[in-house]
């Protein structure tokens, strides 16, 4: 009886140190990495991103280029300038994690809203996100 409490206390110890060797992503990693070819190319610096994230918008114009970017490659606005937040819970999913998708998909509703131009629309709704209580 006591072997076999050994031989499961082993294998299980085993298990949790094999599943933490695969530490679970975390969450402002996915959206730098997700970002990363919008940064580069509009020369934007992670620390920019990290800051918006913690809810210092900048004003930069070319911050605002990179947004649009990042937000034609997450599908919620085309290349015309209109929005579409119908499938953001698809187009995100590898890049918000699923405890956090609830929330950020809602805020996503709630501020982009379509504007005049692509500019003003990315602009007020990137500093509607930030200010909200996203969690990311």
């Amino acid at each position: 009886m006591e072997r076999k409490f050994v031989a499961v206390s082993v294998s299980v110890g085993v298990l949790l140190g094999v599943v933490n060797c695969f530490p679970a992503p975390d969450q402002r990693d996915l959206i730098i990495d997700f970002h990363r070819d919008c940064l580069d190319t509009h020369d934007v610096l992670e620390d920019a991103l990290h800051d918006a994230l913690n809810g210092a918008t900048p004003e930069e114009h070319d911050f605002y280029l990179h947004i649009i970017c990042a937000a034609k490659k997450a599908k919620i606005i085309n290349d015309d300038g209109i929005v579409n937040t119908d499938n953001i819970e698809q187009d995100l999913k590898d890049v918000i994690l699923e405890e956090n998708m609830a929330n950020v998909a809602a805020i996503i509703r709630k501020c982009l809203v379509q504007r005049e131009d692509t500019l003003t629309t990315i602009k007020e709704g990137a500093q509607c996100f930030f200010k909200e209580e996203h969690n990311l």
